[in-house]
């Protein structure tokens, strides 16, 4: 991440929960006791913020690299007059984008970070923190963070941002449309967008075993416009994007041992925790049990890792 600036239905893992992602507006058409990315609230994603970033950055920094070179292989970093980290999260992308183009960023050029989750937000800020304690004159003094919906960027003014980041982010929201339509008005003409979603993954796998010991418990779907490569390509077309590029990229999630990973995703994760609050003792046994059978499948040994897809699109204005 695997996720910020977005809605409470943006900040899962990109992504344990950007790595578990679903959007909601699909939910009039699931089972009742569907769990519901956009039914969490901000202080939900804090919590999941606590252990967010140790997970995400091994999983996220690949589908990063891919996002950022892309981006400035469109419009240089070194040309860049407004840098929008939308849906920042525990402050990945930020964080590279400072580290890696910091030293070549024109000294004129805003730099934004927002998140839906105020845990989130509050994440990023203690890193600003750390980040100035070590280099008072990093990039990172002028970095504004704050709290905002990426379905409406209120305060961001039209035609002002060169750069917009969003990694998985919209998909989680009801309306990735109005996400991307944002997207558009706050970049300037010539301006480029960098997103990510997900094609797949293991960890996802191991979580929607809770339907094998109650079948009404059902984890929500990924959109299917954010599922492939092609389909997200059309998304951004449909948004008004030019130049659009998408790709696959593969990922890896890295654990220590079985039993503290599957802690995470039974009590850390907010639409986990949603479904299974009604769970007996019993059937809590059964599906840990089911889950450290499928996990074993997939990663033999400890230390482990779990495989996924990521997708990574790119446009100009």
């Amino acid at each position: 991440m695997m996720r910020p600036c977005c809605t409470a239905r943006s900040k899962p893992i990109a992504i344990l929960a950007h790595l578990s992602s679903i959007t909601a507006r699909h939910q009039q058409f699931k089972p009742v006791n569907m769990a519901r990315l956009d039914e969490h609230t901000g202080d939900d994603w804090g919590e999941m913020a606590k252990v967010y970033k140790k997970l995400t950055v091994g999983t996220s920094a690949k589908p990063i690299r891919v996002i950022l070179d892309r981006l400035n292989a469109l419009v240089p970093f070194s040309e860049a007059s407004g840098i929008f980290d939308d849906g920042t999260g525990p402050g990945p992308i930020i964080s590279r984008i400072i580290e890696e183009y910091g030293p070549t960023l024109p000294k004129s050029c805003t730099l934004t970070a927002t998140d839906f989750a105020p845990g989130m937000v509050e994440q990023v800020k203690n890193v600003q923190q750390e980040e100035l304690q070590k280099d008072p004159a990093s990039p990172w003094n002028r970095v504004s963070v704050s709290v905002l919906d990426a379905m409406d960027l209120k305060g961001i003014p039209d035609d002002s941002q060169s750069h917009l980041t969003a990694g998985w982010v919209f998909f989680m929201t009801p309306d990735p449309q109005k996400c991307l339509t944002e997207s558009r008005r706050v970049l300037k003409p010539g301006g480029v967008l960098g997103c990510s979603s997900w094609k797949g993954n293991q960890w996802m796998d191991i979580m929607k075993l809770v339907s094998v010991i109650r079948p009404d418990k059902t984890l929500p779907e990924l959109p299917k416009e954010w599922t492939s490569a092609p389909a997200m390509k059309v998304e951004l077309e449909k948004a008004g994007f030019r130049d659009v590029n998408s790709e696959d990229v593969q990922v890896e999630m890295s654990f220590d041992r079985y039993e503290p990973f599957l802690d995470l995703l039974t009590t850390k994760m907010p639409m986990m925790i949603n479904l299974v609050k009604d769970f007996s003792q019993g059937e809590m046994e059964r599906l840990r049990q089911l889950m450290l059978e499928k996990t074993k499948e997939m990663a033999p040994s400890e230390p482990g890792i779990l495989y996924g897809a990521a997708l990574v699109a790119t446009g100009r204005k």
